[in-house]
């Protein structure tokens, strides 16, 4: 069957003209072709976005491949060996401090979270209890009147009970009547009884909410804390002499620096090793960590109500190590 004909068996059926089962077969595979198409032409855009992939990626490996074809030739000279030996080491003090850091403000973290959702759970359970107490009230309240309207409607019962003879018709009619009337109150009563009791099973039974995260003041918390320990490690490796040249590893490929003689660089080497040495064994001064974040959230000011990273300039020399971004330090601030 040519295209032009099933193209007019289609416009037949558009017409209103009765469908054949040979039209129906036609209209089928005019809907599969478009869906066949829709799939092929993503497939295609999907097979040039892996290839742009797959050139960004290659051209990543050649930079790698160059770098480190430079790197082998820089290092298959004698006299440059000390001074790699320098600044790989002065790399492990960045790496060291780095992870030091980073294990700080993670633990702080995770105990500011505990607190905050500690405080979460504290406050929605007095509420709670507080709701139950107010439930427990009317409970009090509605049972004392259920008992004293049965306590009354038995009692009426009674009485209606002895009343006899046709002088008494009237009383008994009244009576009648009240005894009706406190029936539909008592089944009220009884029925309040049962939703309160509903309203307090469903109220020791409501989970707590759930916890959206650290509020804005934790993570300012947080930060100022992981601010004030990244300047206690600066003070300490800068009295070490390898602070700054640490950093400069960061900054500067493995041959764009010179460290001096090759009896410079071993004894750099040394106080290198000396620094992660101390770095793997301090003990946190949580006295001194505590009188540096006071100190920082005292000046410490933000650009906005919703900003949880202060100012640099209003950090002091805290400020230089945000600046400088020593021990990789903005890797560790909660936003």
């Amino acid at each position: 069957m040519s295209l032009a004909d099933g193209l007019h068996r289609f416009r037949a059926r558009l017409a209103g003209r009765p469908v054949s089962t040979e039209d129906e077969r036609l209209v089928a595979l005019f809907r599969n072709r478009a869906e066949l198409k829709k799939e092929l032409h993503a497939l295609d855009e999907e097979r040039h976005r892996l290839l742009d992939r797959l050139k960004l990626q290659e051209g990543a490996t050649m930079r790698v491949e160059e770098q480190l074809a430079a790197l082998e030739q820089y290092l298959g000279r004698p006299e440059e060996g000390h001074k790699c030996l320098a600044y790989f080491q002065l790399r492990a003090v960045w790496r060291a401090a780095a992870g030091r850091l980073s294990q700080f403000a993670s633990e702080l973290g995770r105990n500011q979270k505990d607190r905050e959702r500690r405080e979460q759970l504290a406050v929605f359970e007095a509420a709670k209890r507080e709701r139950v107490a107010d439930v427990d009230r009317e409970l009090l309240e509605a049972r004392m009147l259920a008992d004293q309207l049965q306590a009354e409607q038995s009692l009426a019962e009674q009485r209606l009970a002895t009343l006899k003879g046709f002088w008494n018709h009237l009383r008994r009619k009244r009576l009648a009547e009240a005894v009706e009337a406190r029936r539909t109150r008592i089944d009220a009563a009884l029925t309040q009884l049962t939703d309160l009791g509903d309203r307090r099973s469903d109220l020791e039974s409501e989970p707590p909410p759930a916890f959206e995260g650290l509020s804005i003041e934790g993570r300012r918390a947080v930060n100022l804390a992981a601010l004030a320990y990244a300047e206690s490690l600066h003070e300490r490796l800068a009295a070490a002499g390898v602070a700054d040249l640490a950093r400069q590893t960061t900054l500067r490929r493995v041959y764009e620096t010179s460290y001096g003689s090759r009896e410079e660089c071993l004894a750099l080497m040394q106080r290198a090793a000396r620094a992660i040495e101390g770095i793997d064994r301090m003990q946190d001064d949580l006295a001194d960590l505590k009188k540096r974040t006071d100190r920082l959230r005292s000046t410490a000011r933000y650009r906005a109500d919703g900003e949880t990273v202060p100012s640099p300039d209003s950090l002091a020399g805290a400020g230089q190590i945000l600046v400088d971004e020593y021990w990789d330090v903005y890797r560790v601030l909660l936003r």
